[in-house]
Order: structure tokens, then sequence, then C-alpha cells
């Protein structure tokens, strides 16, 4: 019965089973990666796959990947996303893309088992592990580790909030795979936009040229514990109160530069000790700033630091730099463009050309493999949050548009430059 489901009735039908798992009251979803929720839902997926004629292989960082096998020993052409969520996040966020490419891949498959398409390479449906970094840092983790990126053994040392490390959470949940992932040639995905370009343009598809840049910061502030009420203000060593003007800095940062040209962002604030009558001795938080060009991000990054010293003179405490992540600007595979362009008249989209500003799984792989990113429109540009929404329409037309970019990947002979 499911086999002879419709492609649109199909997604509809799977999008709306995987949606209800860890399902919040206001809408939302927590699905953090590795978490029960996230085991639930992949054993899931593992079973959809299944279902959809693909056999399942799972590599060590916990990557699921769903082969159609339909020559022995060729490469994959790879479409997913990731299933993890935020600790409170919407339901779209990655979980969109992977029952998109999985309906994708069933209806291919089935093409191909009747003879209307010949591929000259195999199709894997793939689901990303840990994209968000919600749960373990860093984010987009399961497929850096495939790119090379991320060494495993860096990913396997992460550790929650409670000290739970990577490495025994794969091992509890029983997602630890011992299979070698499969070789790619390229990389689809699509995903929700997250902002309001498509919406105000009135397009249903976004086509990705390229991702900004970020700077991903790690910063600890070290003060001296005190009584809130016998220690003198001129005697603090507040680490919290640094930490507010490091906020600050960070905030009015983006005032220094052209509109929209520059954002940044304070978050994963911790306090030590937690309590209502103690000065803080010890804070860390993680600080951001993403731009259109990497050399801005830089230079950002650069004059916040500087300024570390005052925050210092101001607070007698000391602001030390961790940890510092560069992603770099990078542009998508311009054959995929046009690929994509001519996919959108196939399968009646209104697309346009757009960057992300978010990272994604594709920017990962965008670095070593030909790589296309659409995205469909998100009402309000919601993102990271329970009132994250695609219209039912707009699901549906991504799906196709993913149908017909996959297609034609599958039978390309050849993914050099043109």
């Amino acid at each position: 019965m499911m086999k002879a489901m419709p492609q649109d009735a199909y997604f509809t039908e799977m999008f709306a089973q995987l949606s209800a798992i860890g399902r919040l009251q206001d809408g939302g979803t927590n699905r953090m990666a590795l978490t029960g929720e996230d085991i639930e839902q992949r054993q899931w997926f593992k079973e959809r796959l299944e279902d959809a004629g693909a056999v399942v292989h799972v590599d060590p960082i916990g990557n699921i990947f769903g082969v159609f096998e339909w020559m022995r020993d060729a490469s994959c052409v790879l479409i997913g996303s990731h299933l993890d969520s935020q600790e409170h996040g919407g339901i779209f966020d990655g979980a969109y893309g992977v029952v998109a490419a999985l309906a994708v891949g069933r209806r291919i498959n089935g093409l191909v088992s009747e003879g209307k398409l010949h591929p000259k390479h195999n199709l894997a449906v793939v689901s990303w592990t840990n994209e968000e970094g919600a749960r373990f840092e860093p984010s987009i983790m399961g497929s850096r580790v495939y790119t090379g990126e991320l060494s495993m053994e860096e990913a396997l040392r992460s550790r929650d909030l409670q000290d739970t490390s990577m490495h025994d959470a794969l091992l509890e949940s029983g997602w630890a795979g011992s299979e070698s992932a499969p070789s790619a040639v390229a990389y689809a995905e699509i995903h929700v936009e997250q902002g309001t370009q498509l919406i105000e343009s009135r397009s249903n598809i976004g086509m990705v040229t390229g991702n900004w840049a970020a700077v991903k910061m790690d910063v600890s502030i070290e003060g001296e514990q005190s009584h809130t009420g016998a220690t003198a203000m001129a005697d603090r060593r507040d680490a919290l109160f640094a930490t507010a003007l490091l906020i600050c800095e960070t905030r009015n940062l983006v005032e220094e530069y052209p509109e929209d040209a520059l954002r940044s962002s304070a978050t994963k604030l911790r306090t030590f000790p937690h309590s209502p009558n103690i000065v803080s001795s010890h804070c860390t938080i993680h600080i951001e700033v993403r731009s259109e060009c990497l050399s801005t991000a830089l230079e950002a990054a650069e004059k916040l630091q500087s300024r570390f010293a005052n925050i210092e003179r101001r607070s007698a405490t000391t602001v030390t730099l961790l940890h510092r992540e560069v992603r770099e600007s990078m542009h998508y595979w311009n054959p995929g463009l046009a690929i994509a362009e001519e996919s959108a008249v196939e399968s009646g989209s209104a697309a346009m050309r757009m960057k992300t500003v978010s990272g994604h799984d594709s920017v990962a792989l965008n670095a070593v493999m030909p790589t296309i990113m659409l995205f469909v429109p998100s009402e309000g540009g919601y993102a990271h949050s329970p009132k994250e929404l695609t219209s039912g329409s707009d699901q549906q037309q991504g799906v196709r548009m993913l149908g017909a970019v996959t297609a034609r990947l599958v039978t390309m002979s050849s993914f050099e430059e043109v």
C-alpha cells in the first residue's frame, strides 16, 4: 500500500509521522542529538529507508545512509539533511530536507526499477548527526567528520552540559555504527530558508550561490567570588558584570558597519556559582560574528578581541579567548546553479538566486564535492523556533524540485566545472 502511494501523499504522511516524535505542546519539537527522541526518530528513519528499498549503513559518528544500489561499486549521489533539532526548535529545520530526500529517493528508485531512468551513479539518502550543535559542539558535526574537516577523535571528545561525551552517547544509544560511509560524487540538500527573501520576492525556491562567513568564539571571564551585599563595589571582581559589558560590545559592534553587513550574537552564557548572594567568579559565553565577506567578519572579530582589555580594566577581571573557529565564505558549484535553474523550469518553480547566512551540512560538503543547496520559503522568517512554518504547497514544490535536481545528478557522466 505504501509503495503505491503517490509522492505528494507519501511525503505528507511521512512528514506527519516524523513531526509527531518529540512534539511539544506549543507545536515545536525537542529532538537534540542522541536523546531519547532522536533515537526514536533514527529508528523510524531506518525503517522507512528499508521500506523504500534502500540498504541502510551507519558510520562511526552515527550518520545514517540509505543506499539505493543499482550498480555494484559505483559512487553515490548524496541527498539529505539532518534530523536533530534545537532544544526548543521547530519541526521543519533539517527534518523537512530529510523527509524530502526520502520521498525523492523512493520515487527515483521506482523509476530506475521500471526502466524509466538510467542512472550512472547510485543514490544515498542521508541524515547527518548533530548538525545543530545544540547538545554537542561543534555544530555540523557528522558531515564535517564525513568530509575530514573534523577528526573523529575531536568529535567523540565533545561533552554536553551533563558531562556526557559524544563517544558515550553514541555507544549508549546504539548508534555508533561500524560501517564505512559511501563515497560520493555530489551532494544536494533542500532546507527551509529561515528568512524572508523568498516570501518577499514571491518565489518558492531559493538556489544558494554561497554562504556567509562566520567567526565563532568561546570566551572565559575570571573574577573573584564574594558576597553581593558585604563586598564594597570598588572591591568587586564581578565576572558577570564583565560578561554584560562583552555582550553589549558584541551587539554594538554591528552599528560600526553598513546596515546588515554584519550580524552578531552572544549565547550559551554560563555562570558560577549559581547563587543569588554571590558575586560571580567565573563565566563562559559563546560569541559569533557573521558577514557575507570573510574579511569583514575577521575584522569585526579582531575589533571585539581588542576590547577585552578595556572590559578587564572596568571590571577587574580577566577575559580570555578559549577557542576561535572561522567558517569561510564559499561559492557553491556553478554548474549546480544551472542544473537548479533547469530543474526549476521542469518542476514549475519560481526560483531565485540567494546566499545562506546560516550554516548547513551543505557548507561542509561544498568544500569537497559538487554541491547544490535549495531553499523553500519560511512564513514569517522564523527559524530555530516553534513558530517555523512552511506551507504545504511550498513543501511539495520543494520535493518536486529536489526530485528534478536529483534525477539530473544521478544520470550525469561528469561533474567537472563547465
